[in-house]
Order: structure tokens, then sequence, then C-alpha cells
């Protein structure tokens, strides 16, 4: 894709992005940034191009990263070529996304805008005094930095709070996204599968929903069982976990939590399941464990 094609792309984008493109506006003239740098480590894709052009607007000095495997090079092209500091590439090699998560905290900015918890995880190991605080996009993100909590000992905005945030994202966009991330890879129907998923928060209760919509029989799975009755109520199948696991075809973890599905539910698969980690980390589901098992008689 050219970079005439990227930009217009981006710029399409923005034109769904009102409320941004507004504060954009204002924040041209009222500059509450100046002077101030901000390190962001979000996915980078055409959306937070907008965000991020936007906090440039507001006098910033920006610095970004973005997420395990996500960063869009040509959303990299566009921010570099509108005066935005980038660093990063698209990888899946944890060890070089570090590396770019420290390089942002080492310009010491003061303000974070974190995804995942990872920018304020390498502040805490190595403060600086200028760090005003920041935000958090992710539930995974506020599991991981609770315990941070004294430590940290600086004003963090959890997105994911908002109840914006939980409908309008994580219900209609994450669980749409899930869903046709599915369709997408595997060229398959959802008609008459059965589907599991793990979590009945807002990014589960849409997953649940846009599979359903596609005609797919499915069950829901979480440890709370007044969210279970909410399920059951909303009129999903609620099964104990075993059964849930042995019955489906496709499995999808939505938990913010790790080894969801782990070595131990090989014997209870289903042949052929498919597995979603639909959480922000690649931790739901223990891959590596998976494959490590002497039940696996084969590995792509």
């Amino acid at each position: 894709m050219d970079n005439r094609t990227t930009k217009s792309r981006i710029e399409w984008v923005s034109e769904s992005c009102r409320l941004l493109t507004g504060i954009e506006r204002e924040f041209s003239e009222t500059r509450p940034f100046r002077d101030l740098t901000i390190g962001t480590g979000i996915h980078l894709e055409p959306k937070t191009a907008v965000l991020l052009c936007t906090l440039k607007s507001g006098g910033a000095r920006v610095v970004a990263t973005g997420n395990l495997s996500s960063t869009q090079p040509e959303t990299v092209d566009y921010l570099l070529a509108h005066g935005i500091e980038v660093i990063a590439e698209q990888t899946i090699d944890q060890s070089v996304h570090d590396l770019s998560l420290n390089q942002i905290v080492a310009e010491t900015p003061d303000l974070l805008l974190d995804n995942g918890g990872d920018l304020f995880a390498i502040y805490a190991e190595n403060p600086y005094p200028n760090l005003l605080g920041g935000t958090e996009e992710t539930a995974s993100g506020r599991m991981r930095l609770e315990p941070m909590r004294e430590q940290l000992n600086k004003p963090i905005l959890v997105i994911n709070d908002s109840p914006i945030k939980q409908f309008a994202e994580n219900r209609h966009a994450v669980g749409q996204s899930i869903f046709e991330s599915y369709m997408r890879l595997t060229n398959r129907s959802t008609n008459g599968k059965r589907v599991t998923v793990f979590g009945y928060g807002a990014c589960g209760k849409g997953v649940a929903a846009n599979f359903r919509n596609a005609n797919a029989v499915v069950s829901v799975v979480d440890v709370d069982p007044v969210t279970t009755l909410e399920a059951h109520l909303d009129g999903f199948r609620t099964p104990l976990r075993q059964e849930a696991v042995g019955d489906a075809d496709i499995i999808v973890t939505e938990t913010g939590s790790v080894n969801i599905v782990t070595a131990a539910d090989i014997p209870d698969f289903k042949d052929g399941v498919i597995l979603i980690n639909g959480g922000h980390f690649p931790t739901e589901i223990a891959v590596s464990e998976l494959c490590a098992s002497r039940s696996v008689v084969r590995r792509e």
C-alpha cells in the first residue's frame, strides 16, 4: 500500500472520529500539552493515528510505540510524516517489542498512554521524577497494575472503566472483531457450530452475541455465579466447564486472566477444535504448554 493510499485511508477514518477531530481543532488553539512529552504504547492503526495527531495538535511531543504483533507499517509511515516520533515495528518477537517499550520510557515522558500496563511496569522498575500520570486502556492492564498501586503512586485513569468503552468498544467492537477474525482466518461457517466463550464481561458478551447471531450454539463459562446466571437469562447455555470444553468446536477466551485453557484440557477437546485468545495478552491460552504435551501428535 503506497503512502498516498495510506494517507487517504487514515483521513477517511478520521471523518468517522468526529469527536476527536473536534477536540483536535480545540487543542490546536488551547495547546493544553505545551512543553509536555507523551509516551504511548498502544495499537498503531488508523484510529489511533487520529488520536496521536490530536495530542500533537495540543502541543505535545509524542513518542509512540505499538503493541505486540498489531503495528501497521503504513500507520507508522503516516505518523512519522506528521511529526510524531515512532519507535516501533511489526513484530511477534517479545524481545524486540520490549526494546521499543524501554526506549519510550527512556524518553522520560510526562504522561503515559498504556495498553496492557507495559510502560507503567517499566516505569515502576526505573522511576523518574517528572511523570505526572497517565492512562491504561485495558482490563488486563488494570489487573497487572493493581499490585503496583503503591509503588507507582501516580494517577492512572483506566479507560476500560468508562461505561462508553464497555458497551461501544468492548461489547460491540471487540465482539465483532473476534467474530470477523474467525471468519477471515478459517473461511468456515458458524451455522450450527458449538462455541464456548470463557468470560462474560463486556467483551465476552459481545463475542457470544455475535456468534449466536451467526446461528452458532453458544455456551458461556464464568467463575462468577451471578454473571453465569446473567448469561443463562440472556439465553446462553451455561454448562459446567468440562462439558463446555468437550462440546466446543470453537473456544474463545475473554477473561483478562492467564492459563484459561491448558494442556489439562486436551483429553476433553473435540477433534479439530479451534482456540481463540481474545484477551489483550497472548497468555489466556497456554500455547507452549499445549504444544509441548505428549498428547500432541503433529505440530505445524
